[in-house]
């Protein structure tokens, strides 16, 4: 089947036409003609066949004309499956498809390598081709540059043919043609120099002359420039010798004749950064530009560059005749000097034909000579691996016709207009596409693929050599390859081949530091946390936040640590692997322990500043493990900044405690104290997941001591309460209370006994809830725990609501109200009144209810960022004493407002959250249900 394109857009089978009906279908065959061979996204065809605001139903627009396309080709006699559907849109298979402007290409570089009788009639077949302006009935927007690039295409093979032709003898056939390309093109001085020659050549020496006097004219007019040194270099001889050599030659070349090819293969199993390979495809293709486009890509050694930068060259390469230059240089090669800006301009020129004799020893007269030899051309120059902008800024065209890639490991924001596309980590489809790209098809598996890549962190660099050592290896499988690398002490090792390693990429960088930075570096790696707060780090380091910071923004600067927001660092999985090894080669185990313990103490003197911020009445949570000032932890001065520092923290957690219980002699101290002070803060921000993997870490770090156990009990019980499964719960809270007991600790039995009273009355079993109350408040008004007692006091009423005893219910709610206006804490205040609201609604007085309710979200005093799981509450009893005196619409208001902050808590899913949404008045959420 032949697909013309070089004027209006034909399908042929066999010699017939092929019909193709409607707009849209041409259209649609028009954009995968012009990525033929490559996948093209379904997104992408909507937005070139429609622009920004497509209809509602483009998607199914495009499969319906991609469907009529295949039964037009099938009705024809042709291959159906000549578009092709893959992942994300479809592809023009063209092998199947035989497409002109291609045979046009094809004779272009054919002839370059053939005799001249063959050359001049492979050129002479593909002028042939052309019908009119490509794409001519085809009005796209996306098509304009592709149908620009084919017009430039067919006048290379013009000046191809006709410099031929011209060696052989036949200028007096080629004026008129070349006068008619001339006009068309009146600044191309490669024609302009073929007619000027041709007419020399026939005895028209003024017409020559005038000839270039018209094209000088042009040139000045719309470029303002001079015409190029070889039109000048014609024009001066034709001035000079009045009748031309006996012997007809060559029409000079002009100087913009040498086309360098220097871009590296492209890697046939890229993939996995679509998105950034369109968008840097797209702007190295950009058809009309003010200055030079210039883009630079970012990242950390390994992140995929280079091989990005080089696969969109090759997709732009078309569309930028003149030459592709390719420069590595150095920047981040271990071992080797940077390039010198010299050094790169001296090979460029070269490539581009220039004698290296003629360029100039100054640097900035070589980089002046540059952009003179770079005027006008269409040229493609990728600067692979710079150190820094004062590196590449002289290797930068002046011209607007150039197209730049620049690769750096750091950002190269001295460079003034230049475009940044920062490069991360493959997400986790990526990655596995990648993978699969690269991984012989018979050893696939994705499971073990899968854990591959969890321990190779998304890194380019990192997934291609295990694929690579996986694929040398026939004996291995994926699961063998998945095993050795989870073994963190020797992941580095295995993530190495005899030509390539990521601990090299990873110290490129880090030969960049100064002592300071690589101390700082490697006491990062110390902590196994998702992030790191800059008071952290401060406190690691035994330094001031200032110092710290600027050591941390330095390691950003070179790529090795990421700062996801102000305040906050994060390593790469490996990078921190790396970083460990620094620190271990230069400190002792009792150092590292030493610091480890230095940072557990900040955590912990943190959570304690937290715990008392939250309810000053929670001073036994405080009293174990090691006695430490509360400067030694962060200054929290409120509520939100506890709550905050919570939110913030959380992902690190888990591995604080872990490296706390790891210590040696006061490690499991210290993870006790962590979970007591902690516990408090989870529990009031309603994070129970986090509480279970917590309270799991003390409870095996605890070992055989009565109260470490007793802690980890308490979170562990508490947390089950919260997530509804109080039989376990009670378990967990039997053991905990027995601890305290045993122990001598009262507030701690206390709490237990009035968490074990929630759970009787989960489970039904009311008259022990009432009993384990009771104890629980004859415990705190012994020991004056306020707080404890107006906890205590709200759980017996819920129990008294589940007995329907609304008068004992309501009675116990006030007393617990009035010791809470005496509270220090309002959230405790807050907790009472929203119990003692629906209490009152429930006997049949909403509009009493609302104003309790009103009372107890001003206690709350919660800012959109510490909501809680008692303000979903509190919102959710006023929606109900809406629904009770008849305002639907602002009962719907009130629960929709109650499953935002639930969904955001992580409390409810999404079906939940819509079911909330729906019409009526919904059943409480089972979390609220549970807990009222």
């Amino acid at each position: 089947m032949d697909l013309r394109v070089l004027g209006p857009l034909e399908v042929v089978e066999s010699g017939a036409l092929v019909t193709l009906t409607g707009r849209r279908s041409r259209q649609v065959l028009a954009v995968l003609a012009a990525e033929a061979g490559n996948a093209v996204s379904t997104d992408r065809l909507i937005d070139a066949v429609w622009g920004p605001a497509p209809p509602a139903s483009a998607r199914t627009q495009v499969s319906i004309q991609v469907s009529g396309l295949r039964r037009a080709f099938a009705g024809a006699g042709a291959p159906a499956d000549a578009i092709e559907t893959t992942g994300t849109g479809y592809r023009l298979d063209s092998e199947a498809v035989r497409i002109d402007a291609h045979l046009a290409e094809r004779a272009l570089r054919d002839a370059a390598a053939a005799g001249r009788d063959e050359a001049v009639r492979l050129l002479r077949s593909a002028l042939g081709l052309w019908r009119g302006r490509p794409y001519d009935d085809v009005e796209l927007d996306v098509l304009e540059p592709v149908a620009h690039r084919l017009e430039e295409l067919r006048l290379r093979i013009a000046e191809h043919l006709y410099g031929l032709e011209l060696a052989r003898g036949r200028a007096p056939w080629l004026i008129d043609e070349l006068a008619r390309l001339v006009d068309a093109a009146p600044i191309r001085e490669g024609l302009r120099a073929l007619l000027m020659t041709a007419l020399w050549r026939t005895g028209r020496r003024a017409e020559a002359l005038a000839c270039f006097r018209d094209g000088r004219a042009k040139v000045v007019e719309e470029l303002g420039v001079e015409p190029g040194s070889a039109l000048r270099r014609l024009h001066q001889r034709i001035l000079a010798e009045p009748e031309p050599e006996s012997e007809p030659e060559p029409a000079p070349a002009p100087e913009r004749s040498v086309v360098p090819a220097e871009l590296p293969r492209a890697s046939p199993g890229f993939s996995g950064r679509t998105a950034e390979l369109e968008r840097l495809t797209a702007l190295l293709r950009c058809p009309e530009a003010d200055q030079t486009v210039v883009v630079a890509v970012s990242g950390p050694g390994g992140i995929g560059k280079s091989e990005l930068a080089v696969q969109a060259a090759h997709r732009a390469a078309a569309d930028l005749p003149d030459g592709r230059l390719y420069v590595d240089l150095c920047g981040s090669t271990p071992g080797v000097e940077p390039v010198t800006p010299l050094a790169a301009l001296t090979r460029m020129m070269r490539s581009l034909g220039a004698d290296e004799r003629s360029v100039p020893a100054d640097p900035d007269e070589a980089a002046a000579r540059f952009r003179s030899l770079t005027e006008g051309r269409r040229l493609l120059i990728v600067l692979d691996n710079a150190r820094d902008a004062a590196q590449v800024a002289p290797l930068i065209p002046a011209s607007r016709t150039c197209r730049v890639v620049i690769t750096a490991r750091v950002p190269l924001v001295g460079l003034a207009g230049v475009t940044h596309l920062p490069v991360e980590v493959l997400d986790e489809a990526g990655a596995l596409a990648m993978a699969q790209a690269l991984v012989d098809p018979v050893r696939w598996d994705r499971a073990a693929a899968a854990e591959m890549l969890r321990w190779c962190g998304g890194l380019p660099l990192a997934i291609s050599i295990a694929a690579a050592r996986l694929n040398s290896r026939p004996a291995w499988t994926l699961r063998d390859l998945a095993d050795r690398l989870r073994d963190e002490a020797q992941r580095l090792d295995e993530l190495a081949t005899a030509d390539r390693a990521v601990r090299v990429g990873f110290e490129a960088s880090h030969c960049q530091l100064d002592p300071r930075q690589q101390r700082t570096f490697g006491l990062l790696g110390l902590l196994e946390c998702a992030d790191i707060g800059l008071p952290t780090a401060a406190a690691l380091a035994g330094a001031d936040p200032a110092s710290t910071e600027a050591q941390l923004e330095g390691l950003v600067d070179v790529q090795l640590v990421d700062s996801p927001s102000p305040g906050r660092y994060r390593l790469h999985d490996l990078i921190r692997l790396y970083a460990r090894e620094h620190l271990e080669a230069g400190t002792t185990s009792a150092e590292r322990d030493g610091l480890t313990r230095r940072a557990v103490h900040f955590y912990l003197a943190t959570a304690r500043t937290a715990c008392l911020l939250l309810n000053a009445d929670a001073t036994w949570r405080t009293g174990f493990g090691p006695d430490l000032p509360r400067r030694a932890g962060l200054g929290l001065r409120d509520r939100d900044e506890a709550y905050a520092w919570l939110r913030a923290e959380s992902p690190n957690l888990p591995g604080v405690f872990r490296q706390a219980a790891a210590l040696p002699d006061d490690g499991p101290r210290l993870v006790g104290a962590l979970c007591a002070a902690v516990g408090l803060v989870l529990t009031l921000r309603g994070r129970a997941q986090d509480k279970l993997q917590l309270g799991r870490v003390a409870l095996a770090a605890a070992a055989e001591n009565d109260e470490l156990r007793a802690i980890a009990h308490d979170c562990l019980g508490s947390a089950l309460l919260r997530c509804g499964d109080p039989e376990q719960a009670l378990h967990h809270l039997r053991s905990a209370c027995d601890g305290f007991e045993r122990a001598g600790n009262p507030a701690g039995a206390a709490v237990q006994l009035a968490a074990m009273a929630t759970a009787f009355r989960l489970l039904g079993r009311l008259p022990e809830a009432v009993a384990h109350s009771t104890r629980a408040i004859e415990i705190n008004r012994r020991i004056a725990r306020r707080t404890a007692l107006v906890d205590c006091l709200t759980s017996l009423g819920l129990t008294y609501r589940r007995m329907g005893k609304p008068d004992a219910e309501l009675a116990v709610h006030a007393e617990a109200a009035a010791i809470a206006e005496t509270l220090p804490e309002r959230n405790w205040l807050a907790n009472v009144l929203a119990n003692l609201g629906e209490a009152t609604r429930r006997v049949g007085r909403p509009a009493e209810a609302l104003a309790v309710f009103a009372r107890a979200l001003d206690a709350s005093g919660s800012s959109e960022r510490t909501q809680t799981f008692l303000d979903a509450e509190i919102r959710w009893g006023i929606g109900r004493a809406h629904h009770d005196l008849g305002d639907a619409e602002r009962a719907a208001t009130e629960h929709r407002e109650s499953a935002r902050i639930l969904d955001e808590l992580g409390l409810i899913d999404a079906a939940e959250r819509e079911r909330i949404g729906g019409p009526g008045c919904p059943e409480p959420p089972e979390i609220i249900r549970r807990n009222t």
